[in-house]
Order: C-alpha cells, then sequence, then structure tokens
C-alpha cells in the first residue's frame, strides 16, 4: 500500500542504462501518486492492479474498524432487560467482532500473498525448475532442435520455448505443482466470491 517503497525503487532500475537516473524519475512518480492519493483517494498506480489495491485495502480498512469503532449494528444480538429493569443489547458487539473477523479473513485467503493455505511442491518445484534452467538454459532454448532453430531464423529471431514438463524427470513435479495451483486459485476465488457477498449484505454497516 505504501508507494515509498524499497521494492519498487529497486526495480525501477532494472535493465536500464542509469539506474541512478530510474530510481530519479521514479522519484518524482512517486510524488506524483502520493499527490494523487491526498488529492483523489487513489493513484494511477492503484488502478493499473485495483483488484489488488482493493484485496489490501479493503481488509485492512475492515480491521481498524473493528479496532477502534465505538458501537456495533443494533439489529445483531438480541435484546434483554437487564437487572436495573433496563432494554440492553450489548451481545451485538461480539456477533458483529465475528463478522468482521470473517470477512476479513476472506479478504485475505482471496490474495494470494496473505492467503494461509500454500502450494506444498513449491519448494521441489523452484529446485527443479533452477536445475531445469541450469542444464538447458532459460526457457529450454537448449532443447531447441535444428528444424525449430531454422525456422526461427527465418522468423527474423525469438526462439521455441521449451517447458520443464516435456521431459520425462521433470513432468511429475510440475503436474503435482500445477494441480495444487488450480486448486488454490479455486479456493482463492471462492473466499473472494464469499467476501464479496458478505460485503453487500453488511455494506451499509460499514460506519462508526
Amino acid at each position: 500500500m505504501n508507494i515509498w517503497n524499497k521494492y519498487d525503487f529497486a526495480m525501477s532500475g532494472l535493465g536500464k542504462k542509469s539506474k541512478i537516473l530510474a530510481k530519479i524519475k521514479h522519484f518524482f512518480k512517486c510524488v506524483k501518486w502520493s499527490k494523487q492519493r491526498i488529492t483523489r483517494g487513489y493513484c494511477d498506480c492503484d488502478v493499473w492492479e485495483m483488484f489488488s489495491f482493493l484485496q489490501t485495502l479493503i481488509p485492512d480498512m475492515l480491521q481498524t474498524l473493528k479496532d477502534t469503532r465505538m458501537g456495533s449494528p443494533g439489529y445483531l444480538g438480541e435484546n434483554y432487560t437487564n437487572e436495573n429493569g433496563i432494554l440492553v443489547n450489548d451481545t451485538c458487539h461480539e456477533e458483529w467482532n465475528c463478522i468482521l473477523d470473517k470477512m476479513i479473513f476472506l479478504w485475505r485467503e482471496a490474495e494470494e500473498d496473505t492467503c494461509s493455505q500454500k502450494n506444498p511442491f513449491d519448494e521441489a518445484h523452484s529446485k527443479a525448475m533452477d536445475e531445469f534452467t541450469e542444464r538447458f538454459g532459460l526457457f529450454g532454448n537448449k532443447l531447441q532442435t535444428e528444424k525449430e532453430l531454422e525456422e526461427n531464423r527465418k522468423r527474423g529471431g525469438g526462439g521455441t520455448i521449451h517447458f520443464m514438463d516435456e521431459l520425462p524427470e521433470y513432468k511429475e513435479i510440475s503436474d503435482k505443482y500445477r494441480e495444487e495451483e488450480k486448486r488454490l486459485e479455486e479456493y482463492r476465488r471462492k473466499c473472494k466470491d464469499e467476501a464479496i457477498d458478505m460485503l453487500k449484505q453488511y455494506f451499509y454497516d460499514l460506519w462508526d
């Protein structure tokens, strides 16, 4: 969420002839984006990845609401008469806490970086990918056949990409990793859908 972060400054100079000049240009972009955040509430780079921006912003705001709010929706909980004969409802607070907690959880689960479920084959797959790249080059360029090389030359450049799962020794880990990624994507999608349904249901209650 922070525009001024070390990672973006480091990446701004990647592949540039003058890294210093690239960082200076990025500095002025950050100034512009900061002004946009102040004047209109969002900046251009927030729009570029709006889904990611909202996946971070909404749960953060919900957490702040939960931690700092003064009251809860009165239709939650149950009314009862206390020992002084006064009709009260203080059970709404606990119920509202549970609702907010669930919304926060779902929004964080819907985002890959904050999702609690991870691919158990990630480490093995990364290790296999590093080995594949070391043996056969980036994008498997050393696996290109003479026919592919000739066709690429006729096209005027480029290369034929070969993937790790084309080789028997890497196919099993590739398939396991891919299947788990599909499962995780579906899980995060379901969390997103449920989070949006809850946002629709409690939208007008999100105030204090």
